[in-house]
């Protein structure tokens, strides 16, 4: 018996667009029927695919409904035009105003978040919104002493075997890359408060954190980063994310209790956010590593 998906066999028209865009082929239709398959019901991930696209709005899965968990696309026959402009358009801002930013903008962009794809449902991400600059400042000293720390260790042979060993070869190597190379210069300005080369006096921030027991939660998150930045853009904010943030506050207890981050979460990414304080008149051309075509 199936209780989890039934059809409106009323409104079912037999289009087939259920069948053809379930991930799982949970839906056949045969003798003039649309049916479930009930051998793959189980497979349902509440994804919603089938009744986003359904025309007749005429499937129902527990859990969903279409008043609530659904909403009406607009009709955009130029939306290859703007996409393009707004990706060619969009830059990494670490310079901006000392302007705050609007609550309504950054519920918009929290928003642009819930339409993120997950890997699977429902969405393992959690936001952390920051929009005291106070807090922020606050923070920096304890990010700025993480990676001190981790200077002084790798100059020790012992220590420097543990943190290779913690980060892995991935890491490793953007720390012997970038890393090094920048708080080696930066630190002492960074250390009596001159500089601030990781959260750039920005005006607000948003963390991206996660269960880490769920599935597939990193990935998610870089996906919601990306949506996250374009519609910061769309607003007329700029935005960057920040790297060197994650780590310092997973690595310190004072920094997970001031942005409430749960015990059993992971901060996967941070985003700083404001005001762009220049405005970009191009944009850069880059090429891809390389593009193997398959025909």
């Amino acid at each position: 018996m199936n209780d989890k998906i039934t059809i409106d066999d009323s409104l079912c028209t037999k289009c087939r667009v259920c069948a053809e865009i379930c991930p799982n082929g949970i839906f056949r239709t045969e003798t003039g029927l649309t049916t479930v398959r009930p051998e793959r019901v189980q497979l349902c991930v509440s994804c919603g695919q089938c009744m986003a696209a359904c025309p007749e709005s005429a499937i129902q899965v527990d859990g969903l409904d279409y008043s609530r968990d659904f909403s009406d696309l607009p009709e955009n026959d130029d939306a290859d035009v703007h996409f393009d402009k707004l990706i060619r358009s969009r830059r990494s801002v670490r310079s901006f105003k000392d302007k705050p930013v609007p609550r309504d903008k950054l519920e918009q962009i929290v928003s642009a978040v819930t339409f993120s794809p997950p890997s699977f449902p429902p969405i393992k991400t959690a936001l952390v919104v920051v929009q005291d600059k106070q807090m922020i400042r606050e923070s920096l000293p304890y990010m700025v002493d993480l990676y001190d720390k981790l200077l002084k260790g790798l100059k020790h042979p012992v220590a420097k075997f543990f943190i290779k060993k913690e980060v892995g070869p991935y890491r490793m190597r953007t720390i012997q890359n970038h890393i090094i190379p920048m708080f080696s210069i930066k630190l002492p300005f960074m250390k009596d408060g001159t500089e601030d080369s990781i959260t750039r006096n920005a005006p607000a921030m948003i963390l991206f954190h996660a269960d880490r027991n769920s599935e597939n939660y990193r990935t998610d998150i870089y996906i919601a980063l990306a949506y996250a930045l374009l519609k910061a853009h769309s607003l007329g904010l700029g935005a960057t994310a920040i790297d060197l943030i994650p780590p310092a506050i997973e690595k310190s207890p004072r920094l997970k209790i001031l942005f409430r981050i749960p015990d059993q979460n992971e901060v996967v990414a941070a985003m700083i956010l404001g005001y762009p304080k220049y405005k970009y008149r191009r944009a850069i051309n880059r090429q891809l590593s390389s593009v193997t075509w398959i025909n």
